[in-house]
């Protein structure tokens, strides 16, 4: 048995699919999603993710709004929250870099554009980099396409207020979704997860907050 090609100290036991090769338990756990690019279908991913003690904590500030996110919320809301969650899922299979952090960092980036369109003025926090920006073009596209007043009269334009609340909802879903690791694709894996579910199952997909 040879050694680890990470570490050079322990037995490589665990065939790791991001490096093509074995490495050791400890390595795989530890740098898992920081050093190491997992791919989702990970075995050892799946099983460490059912014991991720690397939680992350989500905005208080959102936290505090919970209580907006009911049943109610997710009534009305499903079809835009299915809408815009199926872009994302869409834009994960097309860009391989994209992760959890810059998911969020996207809705973030949106949630701030909205804000200050509700105030008169029209200006784009774009966030950096070219794999967040292609997301938040599609996005707020999407948006922009829900707000605009609509001829036909079986679907009303949502408010500037309803899409700021939207994109919090979304942020705080990502956020309870995914962990504290730099690689972590946790919320991509689940979104698409749900999104495979919802179109086997013929309806749209339910995004899950904690009681």
């Amino acid at each position: 048995m040879g050694m680890c090609p990470l570490c050079a100290d322990r037995p490589a036991k665990r065939f790791c699919p991001a490096k093509e090769d074995q490495i050791c338990p400890v390595c795989c756990g530890t740098k898992r999603e920081i050093e190491i690019d997992c791919p989702s279908d990970c075995v050892h991913l799946k099983a460490g993710r059912a014991y991720e003690a690397d939680k992350r904590v989500p905005d208080p500030e959102l936290a505090a709004k919970l209580h907006k996110f009911n049943d109610a919320f997710l009534r009305e809301y499903s079809g835009i929250l299915d809408l815009l969650s199926r872009a994302v899922a869409t834009e994960s299979l097309n860009s391989q870099w994209l992760v959890d952090n810059d998911v969020i960092e996207v809705f973030k980036a949106l949630t701030a554009t909205l804000k200050t369109l509700s105030s008169g003025i029209h200006y784009d926090y774009q966030p950096d980099g070219p794999v967040r920006q292609s997301l938040f073009r599609n996005v707020k596209a999407l948006l922009d396409e829900l707000m605009q007043p609509q001829e036909a009269a079986d679907r009303r334009a949502m408010k500037v207020a309803e899409a700021i609340e939207i994109t919090e909802f979304l942020t705080f879903a990502a956020q309870i979704h995914s962990n504290a690791r730099p690689k972590s694709r946790q919320y991509l894996h689940w979104l698409r997860s749900m999104a495979t579910q919802a179109q086997a199952a013929e309806q749209p997909a339910g995004l899950i907050i904690p009681s």
